[in-house]
């Protein structure tokens, strides 16, 4: 998934340890300290002013974070526009019930949000806008501009923006990441979801967070207790010394990345395709590779016989001629799959 996979340094093997031995106090908002933590992290980052008792749940991970929210907020036959090419919402969004309008982003202006075509895409229907921030696939990172015209455009329609900023900390070329949260004194009915996963390094312990309006996050806490009660302790613990302790086993994984980047991007030029939108953020890019094969079908032999597996521009709503890249991986891995991509376009 490109986020760093790290072994957990000292301090946080030590304080799970001691959590294996205390009892569970089962808060399905989370634990108090963790809420703590993340709103004190939310205040020194981006100087928000959230509430850690009224406005954060704490649970499994973007993922289940993305279900609760839709399922909660959306009714069968309500439409939310969603900029693409995108992460995979689609499943989720048809789970509750809901229909996506999707509107698509062009390469050659950076992938950059089409915010007429959204505006067009409303109807009478329309419930919600969902969007990546920063995006997944692409990389594209919204500037302050962008959003707070997605902002504005909700507040004219009446419609809940809804923002997963799980890649959020992964930023490049001195570009800063801008919470939608920071917009809410212009607009309140914002939702944002965030993974631990990424540059906490916490994958395994499935522990993630939702910022949202108090009457929002009381509804997402009832359907959070018929579905999990609440995340354990130990991985919540986990979380709180991670947060609260050095960063500097954190911050030496994401240093590289940007080097990563640049390494994955010049080399795709170099295999002989064409030069990807270089990714203002994430760990990820899509990269045309329209001259491996007529059809989507093509392309995926033409990399897999290279031992380059991808996903399909298509899957994430991007052109069919696309495949999304990785970078996150350890640098001799990145020379690999360089030199798959050149062999499979010499071999074409």
């Amino acid at each position: 998934m490109g986020a760093p996979i790290l072994p957990m340094p000292e301090h946080v093997r030590r304080s799970v340890a001691e959590a294996i031995d205390r009892p569970d106090p089962r808060d399905t908002r989370g634990l108090p300290e963790l809420r703590a933590a993340i709103a004190e992290e939310l205040a020194r980052e981006h100087g928000l002013r959230v509430d850690p008792e009224r406005r954060l749940l704490i649970n499994h991970g973007a993922m289940q974070s993305l279900s609760i929210v839709l399922r909660t907020v959306l009714a069968p036959g309500e439409e939310v526009i969603v900029p693409t090419p995108t992460f995979f919402f689609d499943g989720a969004i048809r789970e509750s019930g809901a229909v996506p309008a999707y509107v698509p982003s062009r390469e050659s202006e950076g992938w950059k949000f089409d915010l007429a075509g959204l505006e067009a895409a409303i109807t009478p229907r329309t419930r919600a806008v969902l969007l990546c921030n920063p995006n997944n696939p692409t990389g594209y990172l919204p500037d302050a501009a962008t959003l707070g015209a997605v902002v504005d455009l909700a507040a004219r329609h009446g419609l809940l923006v809804i923002s997963d900023e799980s890649w959020q900390h992964f930023t490049y070329d001195g570009r800063g990441y801008q919470p939608m949260e920071a917009f809410a004194d212009r607009w309140p009915h914002i939702v944002t979801i965030t993974s631990l996963s990424k540059y906490y390094a916490l994958a395994s312990w499935r522990v993630g967070y939702i910022v949202a309006p108090p009457s929002i996050i009381d509804a997402l806490e009832r359907r959070f207790q018929w579905e999990a009660v609440c995340c354990g302790v130990v991985s919540q613990t986990a979380a709180i010394a991670t947060l609260t302790g050095p960063r500097d086993w954190l911050d030496q994984a994401l240093s590289t990345y940007q080097a990563k980047r640049d390494l994955v991007c010049d080399g795709v030029v170099a295999a002989g395709l064409p030069a990807p939108v270089r990714p203002s953020a994430g760990a990820f890019l899509l990269v045309n590779c329209s001259r491996l094969g007529d059809t989507p079908a093509e392309i995926d032999r033409a990399l897999l016989n290279q031992g380059i597996a991808t996903v399909r521009g298509g899957d994430m709503r991007g052109p069919d001629t696309h495949v999304r890249l990785v970078y996150g991986s350890d640098e001799h891995l990145l020379h690999e799959l360089l030199g798959g991509l050149e062999r499979a376009c010499r071999e074409r």
